[in-house]
């Protein structure tokens, strides 16, 4: 910066009174000398103390700065004279004026902590304390002789950068502080205490006002549940933008009138065990996002012991279950659970509650029901990242609990980053890219809309409980006003991209469709309408691949024997164990052989003597198993004992209980006969594929673990936790590995005298870069460049004899990825106009709304009436101006979306060069003397 010298010397030269250095005051008053300055005017000019005290007589709150000893230095209008009488219009006098009480009243400013000289008016008819201070714009700490009180517009501004910057109130009170005095020399009275309540009440007030209870004569106690939380436009709630007759609609446009959830928890949001309901109540008590808590806890109390659901169908979600271990002794609440719009991300009336062990079942129950009473149309689409196990029993649960079933169709989905964490029957059964009228939802905006929030957990995790529920009501209240009026450009920029990928999807289905037999397209269309009319229907996007497993192979190598000794054709040298037996028991040796391995490499030189002593009792059990089933290996393979004695002789460690050789067919020099290299081969191909689904399924379990521990885990204690058991899934993730490894150099081995060539195509030599989530990519490999893990795509498929069906299966399936790409397109340009016409009716709906509650109150007070209705009116206009600017916004909507279907589309415009702009509707919609939400 080339002028920065230039910039300091100004800021130096305001320190002095630059060109005003005239010793007498402007007013040509005698003894007028002109010391005083205001640093919160426009005037830079020197003022006497008459005309200074009288210049601000109405700016109270200015501050003053006198010249003397050659500098500046602060001085207060109190200390100068200046008293504040209310009740009164500036300047006029009270008869009967009353110093407010030990005249030590503190004032909070954006300009700072300001002591005030104040005088009520003690006239006969003069109103309460707190109400002149409230028609004064201040808000009072207390009703009973109020000594502080905070400026609305202070109020505004921390509301605000509350919500917005997640700004705690210490640290804003102690910034005011520093404003005020940063020296320490005077330091200002603490009112900290005082303007934690003031801001708190400030809240609720703000709240209530929005959600029309000033303009409803039963006021602020008849306030119902969610009634006064911010409602997504765009998503369909009955009575308020649906169109007459929805409930009957056909069931090819039903679908238009879903209700898309997204339930999930966040452990970010905790709190600690601080307070008490009875000392710190909630003063919102359910009429926002979060729930009542009485009814809460009631509902917990009785149905706390009440186990959650587990599936053995899909794989063991560890994210969850770490949230359950996770150490709570200090935490009233370890975080939230919510049910949210999955559509246009903002929470849902009544949908968010404390969680107390983890993500349990009864409290999500809870909360999903109490989102259900908040105006839910008649069919949902619910996504859950563990949606497939909470689904199952939901019901049941509900039967349970003594709720009455819901009324609701539920059609149940699980979000689409999620899904790669789950099982192949999950992934044809909830994927929200093959489920009929989801259009491209991916339903993980919850996972986003958290991050707005999670900025407050260091303040929440601090409160009380009433005041966090508060505070979560604002933050939630706060990021769903930023959604609404966000809507015009988002749904804008949604169908511009929507349009170009249906027609490009519908295009790629009907090419697709004219390479394949008519046949063919007539069964598997009516196989995945059945499926889309009724899931329990076989569901042909999933492929039911036959599975090799080393239990299926031993099992079949035990019936083998079986009817080998019941025909009589058995050659057993030995009367309890078979010539697969052996081979079978020494597979099995091996593996407790990598294992013993692997714990006396991890056991250090710091074990203690009962840690020694229980690993050398673990080597001699093995080391006694070798030698029993060396006796028999020695029947069906001769001569292993000569070469396991070279072994033993070359190696001193080799006598040790892991390393001692075992010499299976594949590893000897010997002749083994062509029965035992067979009964090998087939329980090592087994072995590769079991160890293969194995390390897949612990790399899903250790990405999410990465993912939890990077979104949940805060301080030294849950990340030593969280490390801990990642350390344990990754020692699980490298025995896999060894496990493959040594399956695979076997079958290399095999394949030779046996003549394998065809099972390389499915497996492959297991690299260290192999091993690696589905989405993650190899080191230096960019996203756009990325490849699949080849562990990833190789299926424990065996030679079958119906070949063809496996291609018919793979062809089936493809087309229905096919026409589920072009339907979803379809779907999503179709629910983006619906939600188009559905804010325009919100709209329209909420400023009717607001008309018709004009002079619903005050019919005996004129001056109450009138502010209750110019409020009403103001509401109105904003929401009016609002829905003017969605229309404008979406004027050429409908040309857009024929673009594609019509020979003629000359008359369509750019939709890349429309955008919101900052037109007069917009400008109304986003200007008020106070901002729409606050």
């Amino acid at each position: 910066m080339r002028e920065a010298g230039a910039f300091l010397n100004e800021l130096l030269r305001l320190e002095g009174r630059g060109a005003y250095t005239a010793d007498m005051c402007s007013c040509g008053q005698t003894n007028a000398v002109a010391i005083y300055r205001c640093e919160d005017c426009a005037d830079v000019r020197l003022y006497c103390k008459t005309c200074t005290l009288a210049s601000h007589q109405s700016h109270p709150l200015h501050r003053i700065k006198r010249w003397r000893n050659a500098h500046f230095s602060s001085v207060s209008l109190k200390s100068l004279g200046l008293r504040v009488q209310l009740g009164h219009q500036p300047g006029e006098k009270c008869i009967n004026s009353q110093k407010a009480w030990g005249d030590d009243f503190v004032l909070v400013d954006l300009s700072g902590v300001h002591e005030l000289g104040l005088d009520y008016c003690g006239c006969e008819s003069a109103l309460p304390h707190y109400v002149q201070l409230l028609r004064a714009r201040w808000y009072p700490a207390t009703t009973v002789n109020p000594k502080t009180a905070a400026t609305f517009r202070l109020l505004e501004a921390y509301h605000l950068l509350s919500t917005q910057a997640k700004v705690s109130a210490y640290e804003y009170y102690s910034a005011l502080a520093r404003r005020t005095d940063n020296t320490g020399a005077k330091t200002p009275k603490d009112r900290y205490t005082a303007f934690l309540t003031i801001t708190r009440e400030w809240r609720h007030l703000k709240m209530v006002k929005r959600g029309g209870r000033g303009n409803d004569p039963e006021g602020i106690p008849a306030t119902r549940e969610g009634s006064c939380a911010v409602e997504c436009p765009a998503c369909p709630l009955p009575g308020k933008n649906l169109p007459d007759g929805w409930e009957d609609a056909a069931e090819d446009k039903s679908w238009l009138y879903r209700l898309f959830l997204a339930m999930d928890a966040n452990f970010r949001l905790k709190r600690k065990k601080v307070s008490s309901d009875e000392l710190d109540p909630s003063l919102n008590d359910g009429c926002a996002y979060v729930v009542a808590e009485a009814a809460y806890k009631a509902h917990l109390a009785a149905f706390d012991k009440l186990p959650n659901d587990k599936s053995e169908h899909c794989n063991n979600h560890a994210a969850v279950n770490l949230a359950t271990v996770k150490g709570a002794t200090q935490l009233a609440s370890t975080g939230v659970v919510s049910v949210d719009c999955a559509r246009h991300e903002m929470k849902r009336p009544c949908s968010t509650g404390d969680l107390q062990k983890g993500e349990r079942q009864v409290n999500a129950d809870y909360i999903l029901r109490s989102s259900l009473m908040q105006n839910a149309p008649k069919k949902l689409l619910v996504s859950y990242d563990v949606g497939c196990i909470y689904s199952k029993g939901f019901l049941v649960r509900f039967g349970k609990y003594g709720w009455d079933p819901p009324s609701q169709t539920f059609t149940w989905a699980i979000p689409k980053f999620h899904i790669n964490a789950h099982r192949e029957r999950c992934l044809a059964d909830f994927n929200l890219r093959y489920l009929r009228g989801c259009g491209c939802s991916d339903c993980e905006g919850v996972e986003r809309l958290w991050s707005r929030s999670n900025g407050a957990s260091a303040i929440t995790k601090e409160m009380g409980p009433g005041s966090r529920r508060d505070y979560l009501d604002d933050i939630f209240g706060a990021n769903n006003w930023i959604k609404v009026t966000n809507l015009p450009a988002r749904l804008l920029t949604a169908i511009k991209k929507a349009v170009p990928e249906r027609n490009a999807q519908v295009a790629s289905f009907a090419q697709y469709e004219q390479a394949l037999p008519a046949s063919n397209i007539a069964a598997w269309k009516d196989a995945v309408e059945t499926w889309e009319r009724d899931s329990s229907k076989p569901n042909p996007f999933f492929i039911k691949r036959p599975a090799i497993t080393q239990a299926a192979i031993k099992r079949q190598l035990a019936e083998e024997d079986a009817l080998s000794l019941k025909a009589g054709t058995a050659t057993a040298l030995h009367d309890k164990c078979s010539a697969s037996g052996m081979v079978i028991a020494g597979i099995e040796l091996e593996e407790h052989q990598r294992r013993l391995k692997v714990d006396v490499a991890d056991s250090g030189n710091h074990t203690t003597d009962i840690q020694r002593a229980k690993l050398v009792e673990r080597q001699n059990l093995l080391r006694r198993r070798i030698d029993n089933w060396t006796q028999v290996q020695v029947l069906y393979m001769p001569g292993v004992a000569a070469e396991r004695a070279r072994f033993l002789a070359a190696d001193e460690n080799a006598s040790l209980a892991y390393n001692v050789p075992l010499i299976l067919p594949s590893a000897a020099t010997t002749v083994s006969t062509r029965t035992l290299l067979n009964h090998e081969w087939r329980l090592r191909y087994a072995q590769a594929f079991d160890a293969l689904g194995d390390l897949r399924g612990h790399l899903e379990v250790r990405a999410h673990l990465y993912k939890f521990k990077d979104r949940f885990a805060r301080g030294q204690r849950a990340n030593t936790r969280a490390n801990t058991i990642i350390k344990a899934v990754d020692a699980k993730i490298d025995a896999d590995a060894e496990r493959y490894r040594a399956a695979y150099g076997a079958l290399r081995t095999l394949a030779i005298p046996l003549v394998k060539t065809d099972w390389q195509a499915r497996l492959l030599p297991l690299l260290q870069a192999d091993i690696r989530h589905v989405t993650e990519a190899e080191s230096g490999q960019s996203e756009g460049r990325r490849k699949l893990s080849w562990i990833w795509s190789s299926n424990a498929s065996p030679e079958v004899p119906d070949a063809s069906g496996t291609v018919q299966d793979t062809l089936r399936v493809e087309w229905c990825k096919s026409r589920a790409r072009a339907m979803r397109w379809t779907e999503e340009v179709e629910l983006l106009q619906e939600e188009m016409r559905r804010t325009v009716a919100y709209h329209q709906w909420a400023e009717t709304r607001w008309f018709d509650l004009l002079d619903n109150t005050f019919p005996h007070h004129p001056d109450y009436r009138e502010g209750a209705n110019a409020y009403a009116r103001r509401q109105a206009a904003m929401r009016s101006s609002m829905r003017k600017y969605c229309e404008k916004s979406w004027q050429y909507v409908k040309m857009w979306v024929c673009l594609g279907t019509n020979d003629d589309d000359s008359s369509i415009p750019d939709m890349e060069s429309i955008s919101p702009s900052d037109d007069e509707d917009h400008a109304a919609a986003n200007s008020s003397d106070e901002d729409p939400f606050v």
